[in-house]
């Protein structure tokens, strides 16, 4: 119970403060919960500059050996004052200790000239390996109504519940108004409960 508390409390604070998936949960068992929050530098909006600024972050929890559920948020904000605002709640799979599938549903905000507002889904497979005793790689690619997105990255674990992270991470958003991408390198730090 005091998980599900602390993590309705963290999915509420990556919501308000607009802190993406990152750094995957190592060796998941029933009941871990695992927080991250990313900075984006050098992003792009569109062809156009974005802010370097807190870009998003992820609270995960480990319901059994096979699902998770996860909520993700990616924000940036172009140099033009486009803001686009992307919120995933989703389902995980794990197909194996590898590779997991996921679909859930997404709200994308597209706050330009017309400030939109969308409901959708994605669906897609994401992956991680190790690489050594304290590194690991990660990747996701996702497809849905409005967004399709795909990210690579390498996360360090600095103690068993402490990592850090940097990764790449594309998203192609069609929003009504909005069609463009949202793009760039982002890095972070992640906390296992």
């Amino acid at each position: 119970m005091k998980k599900m508390l602390l993590a309705s409390a963290l999915a509420a604070f990556v919501c308000v403060s607009a802190v993406s998936m990152a750094a995957p949960i190592k060796d998941p068992q029933a009941g871990d919960l695992k927080a991250n929050i990313n900075y984006g530098l050098d992003q792009k909006e569109g062809g156009r500059s974005a802010d370097s600024r807190f870009s998003g972050g992820d609270v995960t929890y480990v319901m059994n050996d096979k699902w998770d559920l996860q909520y993700a948020n990616n924000y940036t904000k172009g140099d033009n004052d486009n803001k686009i605002n992307e919120n995933y709640l989703i389902g995980n799979y794990r197909l194996t200790q590898y590779v997991s599938a996921f679909a859930g549903g997404s709200y994308v905000k597209a706050d330009t000239y017309n400030n939109q507002h969308y409901w959708g889904y994605q669906v897609g497979l994401k992956g991680q390996i190790p690489i050594g005793e304290k590194w690991q790689g990660f990747a996701s690619v996702g497809v849905g109504d409005d967004v399709n997105s795909y990210e690579v990255g390498v996360g360090y674990d600095i103690t068993p519940n402490w990592d850090a992270h940097v990764k790449y991470r594309r998203a192609d958003v069609d929003v009504d108004n909005y069609n463009d991408d949202v793009k760039g390198w982002q890095v972070g730090m992640g906390y296992k409960f």
